[in-house]
């Protein structure tokens, strides 16, 4: 809860670390003893108001003072009745013996500017005196998480064929998108034959860019095919509600798609590059969404159109592009 001299709670701490790990590729949960160690660490540096140090208690009254306010929406102005919509879950863990605390798809933006350290770098007059605190406290966070392995994918992983071919699906439609942007873009340029734009036809029948004497993307695309279809599927076999989308309001689905990309962010940004396609996958409702501003727009227009298709994941359309990918590699 925000307090009137904005000084940072242990409440502000817990939200900034989760955060914090999240964005910056970390493991995307913390142990209740993860957190202890952190803390100890922290107030070496730097006080921190409402502290208790029985981690259970501590995170039993930050889950509780969260779900009261935060959290929580009314649904019924009769009865006062509310929804809680956590933004984090915690659950034990026996193999540890510990609370983990995970963040989940909805911490957001929105979380950081309800806290104490939103209001420290956005003071109200220009006589704040806690400019420069918020990202003083971040620094030492980081200067924590410094020490912490960055999450990966284990590429290894044994996938069962029905996470497999939810990859496969998802990411013969991501090559769809990267296929489209790149003819269009050797449209404009005057490279391409304006009515040679399917890719059954133009890549895998026939190879045009080898004909004309372009470079041909289609050995980066099965190879980009093979691996992302993999990491997605295992994603998705640890996570069956998986959510992944190039938008930075949404800390965990943009840490997926930053994970998922690595290593292949110059083919991703054909299509899902900055000012470009807004790339959301939701495997809870099984949708792949992809969104563009229209041409002829201008940069100062203040409300651009922006064109959503919805598809769903696994439609006939798709099914026919990763059986034709199949049997390219």
């Amino acid at each position: 809860m925000v307090n009137l001299k904005h000084e940072l709670t242990v409440d502000d701490l817990i939200v900034e670390y989760m955060i914090c790990k999240v964005i910056n590729g970390y493991e995307p949960q913390f142990s209740t003893y993860e957190f202890m160690n952190f803390l100890y660490f922290f107030t070496s540096k730097m006080p921190v108001k409402d502290i208790l140090y029985d981690s259970q208690k501590l995170f039993q009254r930050f889950f509780e003072r969260k779900s009261a306010s935060d959290w929580s929406r009314i649904i019924d102005w009769k009865t006062h009745e509310k929804e809680i919509t956590p933004h984090m879950n915690i659950i034990y863990n026996g193999e540890v013996d510990n609370y983990i605390i995970k963040a989940n798809y909805r911490l957001s933006d929105y979380d950081k500017s309800i806290i104490n350290t939103y209001f420290m770098d956005n003071g109200m007059s220009k006589f704040d005196n806690f400019k420069g605190t918020a990202a003083k406290i971040r620094s030492i966070i980081c200067e924590y998480l410094a020490k912490q392995p960055k999450r990966k994918i284990d590429e290894n992983t044994n996938i069962d064929d029905t996470f497999l071919i939810v990859g496969k699906y998802i990411t013969a439609e991501i090559i769809r998108n990267i296929w489209n942007n790149y003819i269009n873009n050797q449209i404009k340029n005057h490279k391409w034959p304006e009515q040679c734009r399917d890719i059954d036809k133009y890549l895998f029948e026939i190879d045009l860019a080898e004909i004309i004497g372009l470079k041909s993307i289609k050995k980066e695309l099965l190879d980009f095919y093979e691996v992302i279809s993999r990491r997605i599927a295992i994603l998705y076999q640890q996570d069956k509600n998986l959510k992944i989308s190039n938008c930075s309001g949404g800390y965990l689905a943009r840490a997926n798609y930053e994970l998922l990309i690595s290593g292949y962010q110059e083919i991703f940004g054909i299509a899902f590059g900055k000012y470009k396609n807004s790339l959301n996958i939701d495997l809870e409702s099984s949708t792949f969404k992809e969104s563009y501003e229209l041409e002829g727009l201008y940069m100062w227009d203040e409300d651009p159109i922006v064109k959503t298709t919805t598809y769903q994941i696994g439609n006939d359309k798709t099914k026919k592009l990763v059986r034709t990918l199949d049997k390219n590699i």
